[in-house]
């Protein structure tokens, strides 16, 4: 019988998303194990990083590295974190606030994202080692989806970095990355959090950790594009929902209130992470105890 393993799924939400640094923090203060990671988007970076390196004061340390980088600071994100920004949790929503103010006609028309793919790279040489995926400490996979077949691809084999890009490439702001011969985006278009990818891989037990905001009161909705763009965020949360039922725990860490781009609440998101794991820990240990003694008990009787 196979052995019974644990695994966690860590969804986008760029700052929002760092709650998972905060995650693997008490996950390992409270022994709980980890063998597999799969991620999406800013998932996919947090876990490409523990998984090659599974020691979480490395992980804080090339993170915190990167936002103090002149990379980082020379990037866009401040100016899509304007004050004036009304935020929702949709991808398609975060587009449509730049696209109404005639920000990306230019870029988005003349090439295949706002941010150019030598600028992003630049950014994940920072990040993410240029290792072989197959060469994880801890196995691991990052989800994109593939625009021509309408796919979901799971990349689980060969350079990681290029498979983190692959994972965090949001429609119109990044460029799409070629990778198998396949053009692919962020894996949070059609996988929020990517559970069903983590039983994919043998995970018995899936953790899942879900940074998204509540779907909250909306804006006034004074017009036809309000509309679409509130329908777009109820079917994306929707569909996160109806994803991370399927996990058998699912960790919210409160950060709804830090905005998608503000990096400067890095602390409050992984601090957000750590006490939500460590409110829960004997809730997770107890519900691997039941699932483990579920799966003995299950193949015995199989044999």
């Amino acid at each position: 019988m196979s052995r019974f393993k644990v695994g966690l799924a860590l969804g986008g939400g760029a700052a929002r998303a760092l709650a998972h640094i905060g995650i693997l923090e008490a996950l390992e203060e409270a022994r709980i194990p980890v063998d597999f990671i799969v991620g999406t988007s800013m998932g996919a970076v947090i876990g490409a990083i523990y998984a090659a390196n599974p020691d979480v004061g490395a992980l804080k340390e090339r993170v915190a590295g990167y936002l103090d980088s002149e990379e980082f600071g020379r990037s866009k994100f401040a100016f899509m974190k304007e004050k004036d920004a009304v935020e929702g949790d949709g991808l398609f929503f975060k587009f449509s606030q730049f696209a109404r103010k005639g920000v990306f006609y230019t870029g988005i028309m003349t090439r295949r994202g706002f941010i150019p793919e030598e600028t992003s790279d630049r950014h994940y040489a920072l990040l993410v080692d240029d290792i072989p995926i197959e060469e994880a400490r801890i196995p691991f996979c990052a989800t994109s989806v593939d625009l021509v077949s309408g796919e979901e691809y799971l990349l689980k084999r060969g350079s990681m970095r290029r498979a983190v890009a692959a994972s965090c490439a949001i429609p119109g702001i990044l460029e799409p990355v070629t990778l198998d011969g396949r053009m692919l985006v962020d894996g949070g278009w059609l996988n929020a959090v990517p559970v069903a990818p983590a039983r994919e891989m043998g995970a018995k037990f899936v953790i899942a950790v879900d940074t998204s905001r509540d779907i909250g009161e909306p804006e006034p909705l004074d017009n036809g594009l309000d509309i679409v763009f509130r329908s777009d965020s109820i079917t994306r949360y929707a569909l996160a929902n109806c994803q991370v039922g399927h996990a058998d725990i699912v960790l919210a860490p409160g950060t709804g209130g830090i905005h998608w781009a503000d990096f400067s609440q890095a602390e409050a998101s992984i601090a957000s992470g750590r006490e939500e794991v460590r409110a829960r820990a004997g809730e997770i240990k107890r519900a691997i105890r039941k699932r483990r003694l579920r799966s003995l008990l299950g193949g015995r009787a199989n044999r």
